[in-house]
C-alpha cells in the first residue's frame, strides 16, 4: 500500500491509471472483483468505460481521503510580502 500525505497525492496517483491498472492497483484498498463486475455491467448497459472509470476514481479518491484523514496540500504563496 502507498503512503499518501495529501489529497493531491491520491489524485496524482489515480489520474494516469487505465481500466485494468486501476482494478489491480486498488485491490489492496478494497476494490474487488464485485466492484469491477458492477462497473463492467454499467459499461455493458451503455455507459462509456472512460466515464465509469472517471466516476469510480472520484469515489475512491473521496473514500481514501476520508479513510486516511487527508487534507489538501497547503498553498504556498509565490511572493511573500515584506514590511
Amino acid at each position: 500500500m502507498r503512503d499518501f500525505e495529501h489529497v493531491q497525492d491520491v489524485e496524482e496517483w489515480l489520474e494516469p491509471m487505465n481500466w485494468d491498472e486501476f482494478f489491480v492497483k486498488l485491490c489492496p484498498y478494497g476494490v474487488d472483483a464485485e466492484i469491477r463486475a458492477d462497473c463492467e455491467i454499467s459499461v455493458a448497459n451503455g455507459g462509456s468505460q472512460a466515464t465509469v472509470l472517471s466516476v469510480i476514481k472520484s469515489l475512491m479518491r473521496i473514500e481514501l481521503t476520508n479513510e486516511l484523514g487527508l487534507k489538501r496540500r497547503p498553498i504556498t504563496p509565490w511572493v511573500q510580502l515584506v514590511k
